[in-house]
């Protein structure tokens, strides 16, 4: 019997491995996050809610899917690039893994075991833990 064969399910979907690296990092990225309300100041707040809306909503929604996985529009090479570099801190993998990854979702989209984050598999599925698995 190997570790494959007694691979875990979510709704019937056989999960792939784990990235025990991914694990380890957003694991530790939780634990230290414990701490913040021992440091706590208003200040840091609304650094926070800014990074937020600048990974999130730049980064990641103008960024890596407007312009990179759709090219909804263009804009000049360096602010291509810094508009990556906002995506990529927003720790959700680097342009290329995160507009190839995309793209198999829209071509797969009725395919559970093909798309990587098929929102059938539920909200926690789709959101978070597709990030910490290895796809093929």
């Amino acid at each position: 019997m190997t570790l494959s064969s007694v691979r875990p399910t979510l709704k019937g979907f056989k999960l792939p491995p784990l990235s025990l690296g991914h694990v380890f990092f957003f694991g530790v990225y939780h634990i230290l996050a414990l701490t913040a309300p021992f440091h706590f100041s208003w200040s840091a707040l609304g650094v926070l809610l800014f990074l937020h809306w600048l990974t999130a909503s730049i980064g990641i929604c103008l960024g890596y899917h407007r312009l990179l996985t759709h090219r909804s529009f263009q804009v000049p090479k360096w602010l291509e690039y810094v508009l990556a570099t906002i995506g990529a801190l927003a720790v959700e993998g680097g342009p290329v893994f995160w507009v190839a990854s995309h793209r198999l979702h829209h071509a797969h989209t009725e395919e559970e075991e093909k798309d990587p984050y098929a929102a059938s598999l539920g909200f926690w599925w789709s959101h978070l833990l597709w990030m910490i698995f290895l796809f093929e």
